[in-house]
């Protein structure tokens, strides 16, 4: 029982840090782990180059990538299954069947951490691709090396391949494909979670102890550039693909 109560009182407040810090690009969030960091270094470019225009947030979430979409001038609307606590939906529907989005309408979909919580992602791949607007841009990342997380609703681990495909059969013409973090990048996240989990019981002083973490974070993720060259164990992938004309 006591075993129980303590998990419960850790989830409770880092679901309440993560509320407090939601956006991608705190720094925050940024050096969290190795992961995080790797992730942000991948996704801000394409990310900020392409959400522009009208742009769905697929899979908003907390809504961890309004701001990035607003500063790069993006008309934001968020896209869930459901509405999280704090964040109200501009649609509710399931990625995979959501026939009250209007058909090529978006300029850009962003949709970042939530195909391997889809159990059909081809559906989902040819929704979001109905939606866009001839030459809009999908934006798109999905783990390689995670562990399980978001049980139930988590169904699906990726490869360079298996994006590549995805997208063919979508019908969209795929920009480019690069992989993020590695095997470093991995470990240290578990540890992350474990350590700044614990950490959020701190309060106003879990930023402090962010920053004091933050050189693991570099760590790991300049480990994963120096041995892994090749990308051979990503933690994950981040892709763009475009809408034919």
């Amino acid at each position: 029982m006591a075993r129980h109560l303590v998990l419960d009182l850790l989830k409770t407040r880092r679901q309440r840090t993560l509320d407090r810090y939601p956006f991608a690009d705190d720094w925050v969030n940024i050096l969290f782990s190795g992961t995080s960091l790797t992730l942000w270094q991948a996704t801000k470019k394409p990310s900020r180059r392409y959400a522009t225009g009208r742009v769905l947030d697929a899979g908003a979430g907390r809504g961890g990538w309004r701001r990035v979409i607003e500063r790069a001038g993006g008309r934001r609307e968020s896209l869930d299954i459901q509405a999280h606590p704090g964040e109200a939906l501009d649609w509710v529907a399931d990625l995979t069947d959501m026939p009250q989005l209007p058909a090529a309408q978006f300029d850009c979909v962003i949709c970042h951490q939530v195909l391997e919580h889809v159990p059909r992602p081809q559906a989902a791949m040819a929704e979001m691709t109905r939606v866009l607007k001839p030459g809009g841009t999908l934006v798109l990342s999905v783990p390689h090396l995670s562990r399980l997380h978001e049980l139930p609703h988590d169904y699906f681990r990726y490869t360079k391949g298996g994006i590549r495909v995805l997208c063919e059969d979508a019908g969209l013409q795929l920009g480019e494909i690069r992989p993020y973090g590695g095997i470093f990048s991995f470990l240290h996240h578990q540890f992350a979670t474990i350590f700044l989990g614990l950490a959020s019981l701190a309060g106003p002083l879990y930023p402090v102890l962010v920053a004091l973490h933050a050189p693991l974070s570099l760590l790991a993720a300049g480990a994963d550039r120096l041995i892994d060259r090749a990308g051979m164990a990503p933690t994950g992938y981040v892709a763009w693909a475009h809408r034919p004309q």
